[in-house]
């Protein structure tokens, strides 16, 4: 994998999140060039994802999304690998209780939210960073 694979990924990531709106999966794979393995490309989007996840509750890869608006199987994963409590407090137990499209799209939506609120502390950030080098 490729730096500048990362570095595109990253971008697309962050331009989603600055706007307050999703990166489809779609338009993720169109970042790419045709025969660019898949492999390659999660390597790329989990690679970004580790650079932009700087605090536990933040997950920049909610900001994915399938046909339906929601991401793929792998934020759930993620979600309960790193914030079990919280997957639980949502959704219920995994181990008794599947969770429900109404559940996930909760879950979500918190979430998206709080990266949007991320992006833009992180752009504000940059901006006051650039204004002490002027």
């Amino acid at each position: 994998m490729d730096s500048n694979s990362v570095t595109i990924v990253l971008a697309a990531l962050e331009q989603a999140a600055s706007r307050g709106t999703v990166l489809p999966y779609r338009q993720f794979h169109g970042l790419f060039a045709r025969m660019v393995p898949l492999t390659h490309r999660h390597c790329a989007l989990e690679a970004a994802l580790r650079v932009l996840n700087d605090a536990p509750e933040i997950d920049y890869g909610v900001l994915l999304a399938c046909d339906n608006g929601l991401p793929g199987a792998e934020f759930f994963r993620r979600f309960q690998k790193h914030r079990w409590d919280a997957y639980v407090k949502a959704m219920g137990d995994p181990r008794y209780k599947s969770a429900t499209m109404k559940g996930k799209r909760q879950l979500v939506e918190e979430d998206r939210r709080r990266v949007y609120q991320h992006a833009m502390l992180r752009q504000q950030e940059r901006e006051r960073e650039c204004a002490c080098l002027s």
